[in-house]
């Protein structure tokens, strides 16, 4: 029988590919996000990762998720301190996480009543090679005009060397489950509605975007008015 990673490859392929084409995707990939649609991915995961890694602690006890709880890996604090940067210390009652409640409801209810599917979760958040994950998060920081890593601590996290051992640590703790086939099966299921749920939120926060070429109009508008008080200062 086939590892349970591998499996788990298998059932998400088309799902994954899904999501790298989004127009969203695209964008992050290219670092050519403007500050907004960026401060609302952001708000999203947030909420997203809050409430997984919630779940995960809750059940650490549990034999099938406790094996799993890695906080090495965890992103909440991160993302907490980049949307704290972007939008100052009273950055929760300005996020805006409402495409987020479909995931955070079913991460809700499976604590709930369903804690081992929570794995499916975890694999899909912390081993997948979801969009943003691979990036050094340069390409944002100078599209919006960021300092060092302010604003970009989950983008690096993603490709901190430490984290890909971690990574591999997880894999081979869903691969070394002792799992009856219904249950596989069950975890496949809930692995593939996990991806398609970020499907569906990159989908949505991709419909807000302006075009590429509105995007660059506006850009070089703004940085043309920026110059308009320079060339009066000196005369021209």
């Amino acid at each position: 029988m086939s590892p349970l990673t591998e499996l788990l490859r298998r059932a998400t392929a088309e799902e994954l590919r899904a999501v790298a084409g989004t127009a969203f995707a695209r964008r992050l990939a290219r670092g050519t996000l403007e500050r907004g649609a960026y401060v609302r991915w952001l708000s999203c995961l947030q909420a997203i990762y809050a409430e997984l890694e919630w779940a995960l602690m809750w059940h650490r006890q549990h034999p099938v998720v406790g094996p799993l709880c890695l906080p090495e890996l965890w992103c909440n604090e991160l993302l907490q301190d980049d949307l704290s940067a972007l939008l100052g210390p009273s950055w929760y009652a300005s996020a805006h996480r409402q495409d987020a409640a479909p995931t955070v409801e079913r991460l809700g209810l499976l604590c709930d009543e369903a804690p081992e599917l929570l794995a499916a979760h975890a694999w899909a958040l912390y081993a997948t090679a979801l969009p943003g994950q691979g990036q050094t998060g340069g390409g944002v920081a100078r599209t919006l005009g960021l300092r060092g890593s302010a604003g970009t601590v989950f983008l690096r996290h993603a490709t901190h060397l430490d984290g890909e051992a971690y990574r591999a640590h997880l894999l081979d703790t869903l691969d070394q489950l002792t799992l009856s086939a219904s249950a596989r099966e069950a975890l496949l299921h809930e692995a593939s509605r996990a991806v398609r749920g970020v499907y569906a939120l990159f989908d949505m926060l991709g419909r807000g975007l302006p075009q590429e070429r509105q995007a660059r109009e506006e850009g070089r508008s703004g940085w043309l008015q920026a110059l308009t008080p320079l060339r009066g200062a000196f005369g021209a």
